[in-house]
């Protein structure tokens, strides 16, 4: 926890939170408590979330959910509602009803648990109705939650039930397919307006004056960009907003860089049903996942109430309600919100610890992160017990690397001696899927002496345990970088992704720290943000954290002293003296200041920095006053600072550049210019690859336009890294993925790159030829990936990404995953293992398929294979199906799905096997690559055919449509020959080209036809 919010916590406690009466609260007993500052109920005995204002008669009330989930539980456990009142947000004294109600006794048709956000408001007749999400017991939709509405006579109870059913579901009022949460009602002029939903899912509806009564049907809500959930719906000064939480996440999102993490915008209407402005963002994401607004006038000042994890054991899923101001910009039209600024102000933590980590800047390699993750939980010191993905840094995209890598880098030098990490898994190493421990990692430095990163020296290893910290330690290194780089566990074909919850850097310990006496002006509340620490001979500047100087210290020339917490340094605070000079004091003063242009940033090989670098130009003076800075970068205008004792220039854009500044001091002595170069390349190299198909190897060239290319590296398969010398050979017959990237000479390293060389088909092929295939499939979901089909892994709990699945919104009767290999292949059968998660009949989910069937390629149609076996659709065992053998180039599995009679479950599978019994007598092809795409010029349809001639000479080449032939002599190696077909009419039907190719291969003439597939066109 922050110290601010510790103190506020201690005093709560302290003052035995004011309770009357005495004792435990029970059922909806009230009790009063007084805590200044957020959260409202911060001290851990309840935890409150989704509030909901209320204004009745001269008392605002908070209407929340209560949080029950355990410290480790990652799921909303919320059985009951209560509220918070109050009559003056400003005193701090709340009355609090923790239990008002619950699902199961307020409502005879609801299941108990799942108390979501609901919200009261006064109708037109003076009483007060409760919309309120719940699970409705009895139902047969696909999704139970249904809003009930509860009345009372009284803000606080007691509540009936208003209809004795749902006020809306999936059946009620009208049949809609969304989750019915988060209800929000705006009563105004005898209409009722309710707006709910979540998952990007939003609905008004209007009722008559009786709150339950529908006018006209329920609409979807558009123009709220990245809505999410929990809606808030209030008015002023004729003016609608809608307020909400929204989650479109990214790394230039003005809402928030993490999925899993909502902001809270708004848009505004001139009707409360619409049509919606986007306004922009009035909350920033809060420490827990979710939020929700809540905002309300009251006693002439706008508020917003929200929930948080800031609450003494607080977390996710046991969040803490809060109350904060609202501002208004009323000189825009329509008016806007001003960006809440959250209370108490977050401070920095000065508690003395050797950790450096929080007060460096961070840069990984998998930049921009996926927005499932959040960089910034790497140096946050803050380890939950079961974190969610946005409380670590994560690598995880389904396509893994071989390595990456974390990097902290500090705006001056440090003393480190070692590391705490905490890795995350969901899957053992050796996996080769989902996220493992890596298999192995090591700690390296930035050389200030040779510009080059080095490894630590001496470490006492590397455990790669995911049960806490797995601490290291290894001889004193001064630095301005630490690099942890990971080799990603594998299973010899994929890798694993790599997750870190928290990584702390341990600064080495010095005997004593002396701060020196320190020299202000008076009114100069800004203390010197270093002090020396001697580590031997070596002395280092190191940030120093001071405790708060008020303008009354510093209001005349004195002496005080002042406390300060060394970063790293964990023995305790250090004290310093502190002189308050005036600042007219300059008789005599002839001596011109001196200046140090000290650069920081990401610094790179060969006295480059491969960032924007910031450029502090500090000065001294003898008379310890302030004094005019100005500076400027290369032959820009000046910029002038005072009074101040040093300015930071930054510098941004690669190349070469030239930092130049002056000082003056108070008595009008200038110092001579100081100038400082600075060489930034930020920018990684180019690399390509080309594959030559013929000699199954791969050549790479690559580029770098400011500090230029110092080496390619190249790893085949899992393979090390070697330094690329030329073309890269395949070492056998099998397919090989070479990865290559460049570095430059600045020491930016290339995101790798792969090529692909196909295996070489030309021998007897026998036995499962799955691997040596490529697959498609007719769909694939973004968590599942089509390479899992054939991947040559079959583990007993396969993660997403070791399956094949087709599950979206959408999911049609029919499905297909399909091989192509690059020549026939006599194939005699197949195997293949489904996937399930739902059972049959149910129509959701992935479940096990009605039946399949194999279908062949013979070059015109698809086929279906001869005398199959029986088609078995196991999820536990493979399906095996033999056939009579047939040679061709591509087999496809359709798959049938089963259903409810309505929808259509997906289909997976986890692996899929086809065998060959080939003799590997393959004829002489000519290597030609057909190209055919329908299209439209002035309503007409044309028909447009490419051949590319691969082979190494020159080929004669035939096109056969119909709508025309062609043939065209020579074509050159790398040429092309085009013709375009007219169709003469509007549309064109599908069809296949043949296009034969003659040529002379191994020293015979060889003619091959090939055939290409275009689908309908109309114009």
């Amino acid at each position: 926890m922050r110290p601010l919010r510790m103190i506020a916590v201690a005093g709560l406690v302290l003052a035995g939170l004011l309770v009357s009466p005495a004792g435990p609260a029970h059922a909806a007993d009230s009790y009063t408590f007084t805590h200044q500052g957020n959260p409202i109920l911060a001290d851990g005995s309840y935890y409150s979330a989704d509030p909901a204002p209320l204004v009745a008669g001269d008392q605002l009330y908070i209407y929340t959910g209560h949080d029950q989930a355990g410290p480790t539980t990652n799921d909303f456990q919320m059985n009951e509602w209560g509220t918070l009142r109050t009559g003056d947000v400003q005193s701090g004294q709340w009355t609090h009803f923790p239990s008002l109600a619950r699902p199961e006794t307020l409502f005879s048709w609801a299941t108990a648990g799942r108390a979501y956000a609901g919200q009261v408001v006064q109708g037109p007749d003076g009483r007060y109705y409760w919309y309120l999400p719940v699970s409705e017991r009895n139902s047969t939709a696909a999704d139970k939650f249904a809003i009930g509405l509860a009345v009372s006579d009284s803000p606080t109870g007691p509540w009936t039930d208003h209809i004795g059913g749902p006020l809306i579901s999936q059946r009620v009022p009208a049949a809609n397919d969304i989750q019915n949460i988060d209800p929000t009602v705006l009563v105004e002029n005898g209409h009722v307006y309710v707006y709910w939903g979540t998952f990007g899912q939003l609905r008004v509806l209007e009722y008559q004056p009786d709150m339950k009564t529908p006018v006209g049907t329920q609409k979807s809500v558009t123009g709220l960009t990245g809505f999410f959930e929990a809606p808030w719906l209030f008015a002023r000064n004729g003016t609608y907003y809608l307020a909400y939480a929204g989650n479109n996440a990214g790394p230039t999102s003005s809402c928030t860089p993490a999925n899993y993490h909502a902001c809270i915008a708004y848009a505004t209407s001139s009707s409360p049903t619409g049509p919606w402005t986007y306004r922009g963002t009035v909350l920033t994401p809060v420490s827990s996942t979710t939020s929700h607004p809540g905002i309300i006038q009251f006693n002439g000042q706008w508020y917003i109430t929200y929930h948080t994890a800031d609450a003494v054991g607080g977390g996710h899923f046991r969040r803490s309600v809060a109350i904060d101001k609202v501002e208004w910009d009323d000189t825009q039209s329509p008016p806007r919100m001003k960006m809440v600024v959250q209370t108490p102000v977050k401070q920095r933590d000065r508690t003395p610890r050797a950790n450096v980590a929080q007060e460096a800047k961070v840069t990984v390699s998998n930049d921009p992160v996926p927005t499932q993750y959040w960089v910034k939980s790497l140096n946050d010191e803050i380890v939950r017990a079961n974190p969610l993905p946005p409380d670590m840094w994560g690598t995880w995209t389904g396509n893994n690397p071989a390595q990456q890598w974390v990097q902290y880098t500090w705006d001056q030098p440090m003393r480190v001696s070692g590391s705490q990490i905490d890795f995350w898994n969901d899957q053992p190493q050796g996996s080769g899927v989902g996220v493992a421990a890596p298999a192995k990692w090591k700690i390296q430095y930035w050389n200030l002496g040779t510009g080059q990163w080095a490894d630590v020296p001496n470490p006492s290893g590397y455990p790669t345990a995911t049960a806490g910290f797995q601490n290291t330690t290894f001889d004193p290194v001064t630095t301005t970088q630490v690099r942890a780089t990971f080799d990603a566990s594998t299973n010899g074909s994929t890798y694993s992704a790599v997750a870190v919850e928290e990584w702390k850097v341990l600064a080495a310990q010095p005997a004593s720290v002396t701060a020196p006496a320190i020299t202000v002006e008076v009114g100069e509340t800004d203390l010197p943000g270093t002090v020396p620490v001697t580590f031997g001979a070596e002395t280092l500047q190191v940030p120093v954290y001071w405790d708060p100087v008020t303008a009354a210290d510093v209001a005349e020339p004195h002496q005080f002293t002042v406390k300060g917490s060394v970063l790293g340094y964990a023995a305790g605070q250090v004290s310093a003296p502190v002189t308050v000079v005036s600042p007219g004091d300059t008789a005599g003063d002839v001596t011109a200041p001196t200046l140090t242009l000290t650069p920081s940033g990401s610094a790179g090989t060969g006295g480059w920095f491969r960032s924007t670098v910031k450029v502090r130009v500090a000065a001294v003076d003898d008379r310890g006053g302030r004094m005019t800075i100005e500076s400027k970068v290369d032959g820009g205008a000046a910029a002038s600072a005072s009074p101040v004792r040093y300015t930071d220039v930054t510098v941004s854009g690669d190349g070469q550049h030239t930092v130049s500044a002056t000082a003056t001091d108070r008595a009008g002595n200038t110092s001579a210019a100081a100038t400082l170069p600075v060489r930034i390349d930020a920018t990684a190299p180019v690399s390509t690859g080309t594959v030559d198909a013929a000699a199954r190897r791969v050549s790479v060239t690559a580029s770098d336009a400011t500090s230029g290319v110092a080496r390619i590296e190249y790893a085949v398969d899992t393979g090390a890294w070697a330094t690329y010398t030329g073309a890269i050979a395949a070492p056998d017959s099998n397919k090989h993925t070479v990865s290559f990237r460049a570095l430059d000479n600045a020491g930016n390293l290339e995101t790798a790159r792969t090529a692909t060389i196909a295996a070489d088909l030309s021998g007897p092929m026998s036995g499962n030829v799955g691997p040596i295939a490529t697959p498609t499939a007719s769909y694939t979901a973004s968590w599942n990936s089509v390479t899992a089909l054939n991947d040559n892994a079959d583990p007993a709990n396969p993660a997403q990404a070791q399956i094949w699945g087709t599950w979206s919104g959408t999911r049609p009767a029919t499905q297909w995953v399909q091989y192509d290999w690059a020549r026939p292949i006599r194939l005699t059968g197949a195997e293949l293992k489904f996937w399930k998660d739902s059972n049959r009949g149910t129509g959701d989910g992935v479940a096990e398929p009605d039946g399949w069937k194999l279908q062949y390629w013979d070059g015109a149609a698809w086929l279906d294979v001869a005398a199959a076996g029986p088609y078995g659709t196991s999820t536990t065992a493979f399906n095996t199906v033999s056939f009579t053998p047939v040679t061709t180039s591509r087999l496809r599995a359709t798959v049938n799905a089963n259903g409810n009679g309505t929808t259509y479950s997906a289909v997976a599978v986890t692996e899929w096997r086809v065998f060959a019994d080939d003799p590997g007598t393959v004829p002489a092809t000519v290597p030609v690559t057909v190209t055919v795409q329908p299209r439209c010029i002035a309503g007409k349809a044309y028909l447009a055919v490419q051949a590319r001639n691969d082979h190494d000479s020159a080929v004669d080449i035939a096109v056969e449509t119909a709508y025309g032939d062609r043939a065209f002599a020579a074509v050159a190696p790398g040429a092309n020959a085009y013709q375009s077909f007219a169709v003469r009419a509007g549309s064109i039907p599908a069809g296949t080209v043949t296009v034969r190719a003659t040529g002379t291969v191994g020293g015979k003439n060889v003619t091959t036809p090939i055939t290409a597939d275009y689908g309908t066109l109309t114009c």
